[in-house]
């Protein structure tokens, strides 16, 4: 897990500086995804067939299999494009903003503390 935690990391990185992300890590987040690959298990429910997604082996080779395919997702998004770091001094998130407006990764979180407290009413 927290391999491919830091090889997303630095991906995210290389592309919010707008660098060429290094191929290790783009292989390292590749080759997690199929350790503990999904499947989907077809399911009667009594009135129609479901699926549900199973995966094997060890719970952390399931997790970090699952974390690289929602990098992959994320990584190849068109969104990822405005990829932003936020802006208050203490705060080290990556976010996608919704607004291109938008400095902080959540208004009720950093934004508020970095716009400090309101002003007395006069």
């Amino acid at each position: 897990m927290h391999a491919v935690r830091d090889h997303a990391e630095a991906v995210l990185h290389a592309l919010l500086y707008g660098t060429e992300p290094a191929e290790p890590h783009l292989r390292a987040l590749t080759e997690a995804q199929p350790a503990a690959p999904a499947v989907r298990e077809l399911i009667w429910d009594g009135t129609a067939v479901t699926a549900a997604i199973h995966r094997s082996g060890p719970l952390g080779v399931r997790l970090a299999a699952r974390l690289a395919e929602a990098a992959a997702d994320l990584l190849t998004d068109p969104a990822i494009g405005r990829l932003k770091r936020c802006e208050a001094d203490d705060c080290v998130r990556l976010f996608l903003p919704a607004h291109p407006r938008r400095r902080w990764c959540s208004a009720g979180r950093c934004g508020k503390r970095m716009r400090g407290p309101p002003l007395p009413a006069p």
